[in-house]
């Protein structure tokens, strides 16, 4: 096992944030409610932010370049200074220099409110393939093998949040022939459960499969906010983007 799988097998926890910081951000966010995106219809979701996975899909890149372009003064104005405490708790973590890049999209934020829907497995079943989308043509030499994703939990349910994770990763999928790939899906039928906590941030590769886990139950008034974002290898250090 890699240094790197050892810090992420099978989630990283760290701790970023005191509660009285999580309630301090928390009131930032929902100062900036003017600037937040709504992304489905049905269900109280949004993003303070422009995520690659939801901006830069489906040929899309230009489209994510601009949405960066005018969210990331927002977020860098409000939320620079967490910017930089994650940035050193990261570069702690892998051992090397982390940077934002103004070309890509800054660390921004999940916003999902009350509804009894986020009881049910609403989320997609998936791998964080968003950097397929992205033009890294400026930025040299990058290692997607080696990425990681962070979530950093602002607010959280009064009965909890989390992450489903399961034991099937992408970069074994791609080596097995259709059939041991199937086996090992088969075999790997169940997730297991990571709960999160309000402070606290959680690393891991991507190439997991995973899913954000519904509420074991919400009650009025109940928010789940997070801080989202990747990084990957440079050659001259990790870039950090979402």
């Amino acid at each position: 096992m890699t240094a790197l799988e050892e810090l992420v097998a099978p989630l990283k926890e760290i701790e970023v944030l005191s509660p009285d910081e999580c309630d301090e951000i928390r009131g930032r966010i929902h100062a900036l409610r003017e600037h937040w995106i709504p992304r489905r219809p049905d269900v109280p979701f949004f993003t303070l932010g422009t995520a690659s996975y939801l901006d830069a899909t489906n040929g899309r890149a230009a489209q994510y370049s601009a949405g960066a372009e005018r969210t990331n003064p927002v977020l860098a104005q409000h939320f620079g200074e967490l910017h930089q405490r994650l940035l050193e708790k990261l570069a702690a973590e892998v051992g090397e220099p982390c940077r934002l890049e103004p070309g890509l999209a800054y660390p921004g934020f999940h916003v999902f409110g009350f509804h009894p829907m986020f009881t049910k497995p609403l989320a997609s079943v998936h791998f964080d393939m968003q950097y397929l989308s992205i033009d890294w043509s400026a930025y040299g030499k990058l290692d997607f093998d080696r990425q990681l994703s962070i979530t950093l939990s602002i607010r959280l349910p009064a009965g909890g949040g989390g992450l489903r994770v399961w034991n099937i990763n992408q970069l074994d999928l791609r080596k097995l022939s259709k059939e041991d790939a199937a086996a090992m899906q088969r075999a790997n039928a169940e997730p297991e459960y990571h709960p999160y906590r309000a402070g606290t941030m959680v690393l891991h590769s991507g190439h997991q499969l995973h899913q954000i886990a519904p509420a074991p139950k919400l009650v009025e008034g109940d928010e789940r906010l997070t801080l989202q974002a990747h990084a990957v290898p440079a050659t001259d250090g990790w870039i950090v983007y979402w």
